[in-house]
């Protein structure tokens, strides 16, 4: 009896204005974008305000409300300025694609600050076997073939860092990376990017999620190519 008479008031179309709001709640609470969390939300705290304002008079809970809601608007602008500042041109987001889902934007940001936009003509060499590489970079647009011992043993396009072993290790060149057509690349001078990382840790995460990534796609290449010249052969 007890549980009828629970279930007859929570199926009440009066309590609707009641309900509505928390289950608008619940969902918010799934989402994984904020905007979207705080967007249901300011929407659930709008309905108990007339709720509370028209038929279950609450001022109190009024009031609180209001402010709930406001501050969540507030919260709303703020991730809304934040994402047109921060918006990223094309090159750049090539870039902020290898990122995990969980890094922020600014740090992309503050990543991405410490590159400068360069151009490659057409057999232009961007590194040299066995001599110091200065910069890391990134491919944005374009292809670089990759040699050792006057040999291709590699071809990079948009996506792929070229240089990180020396970034890593410190050592010479292993190969030498020459611009196979015209190329636009984000380079990071390897000093400057080092001293940035070592004192954010969150630009270290960031940089280890993007190389580690590209590796993972590098070797993926390396072994699709070996498996279809075993083929060939």
């Amino acid at each position: 009896m007890i549980f009828e008479d629970f279930m007859a008031r929570m199926m009440d179309p009066s309590h609707l204005l009641t309900h509505l709001p928390y289950a608008l709640l619940v969902i918010s609470m799934l989402m994984n974008d904020m905007g979207w969390l705080r967007a249901i939300a300011i929407a659930a705290g709008v309905i108990r305000i007339i709720n509370r304002a028209f038929f279950e008079i609450d001022p109190i809970i009024v009031f609180w409300e209001v402010i709930f809601v406001g501050v969540n608007v507030v919260q709303l602008l703020i991730l809304w300025y934040y994402a047109k500042r921060h918006r990223f041109s094309e090159d750049e987001q090539r870039f902020a694609a290898l990122m995990p889902p969980g890094v922020d934007r600014r740090t992309i940001r503050r990543l991405l600050r410490l590159a400068r936009l360069r151009h490659a003509a057409e057999g232009e060499r961007l590194t040299h076997e066995g001599k110091p590489v200065t910069e890391l970079m990134f491919i944005a647009d374009g292809v670089m073939q990759i040699e050792q011992g006057g040999s291709i043993v590699a071809v990079c396009g948009p996506g792929d860092f070229v240089g990180e072993m020396s970034f890593v290790t410190g050592a010479p060149a292993s190969a030498t990376a020459i611009a196979a057509k015209p190329t636009r690349y984000l380079a990071f001078e390897q000093d400057r990017l080092h001293a940035a990382i070592e004192a954010d840790n969150d630009l270290r995460q960031a940089l280890d999620a993007s190389l580690n990534h590209n590796l993972v796609g590098k070797l993926a290449k390396a072994n699709a190519a070996r498996s279809e010249q075993a083929v060939g052969g």
